[in-house]
């Protein structure tokens, strides 16, 4: 089912990511990976999305440490019903993503953009189970 013109509408634009946690479903611990204050944007349009993330500051002293903190992934993307987001990764930071399908569950209030991703694993969490909780104020 597609969503309506309306739903869509009020997802396209540019983000500002302002808060992003990693939920571990396992405890129900939440993780601020990138910090409490992240840098990030996300651009999504009627048929691409590309997003980056990273912790503050970064210095380019470790070159393992400065892919820890970070994720960056974008690709082609649709919306489904009224709140689900799903992209089909064409580039991602993790090369595991590339060529998956990336399903996120939406809700804008106003311009204010709320996304939580499927459980799934995460490369900073192997073997566990979590999912990603951004949110993002339309710039």
């Amino acid at each position: 089912m597609s969503a309506s013109a309306s739903v869509r509408g009020a997802l396209l634009g540019w983000w500002k990511i302002t808060s992003f946690h990693v939920e571990l479903e396992d405890t129900g611990e939440c993780v601020d990976i990138f910090g409490v204050d992240p840098l990030g944007q996300m651009v999504i349009t009627n048929d691409r999305m590309m997003s980056i993330l990273t912790s503050r500051g970064r210095t380019d002293k470790d070159a393992a440490a400065l892919f820890e903190t970070m994720m960056a992934y974008s690709g082609s993307c649709h919306v489904e019903d009224e709140g689900r987001l799903v992209i089909k990764v064409d580039a991602a930071w993790h090369p595991a993503w590339v060529g998956t399908e990336q399903v996120r569950f939406f809700s804008v209030d106003g311009d204010t953009l709320s996304i939580t991703t499927a459980w799934q694993t995460h490369p900073k969490f192997p073997g566990r189970m979590a999912r990603g909780v951004l949110t993002a104020q339309r710039l």
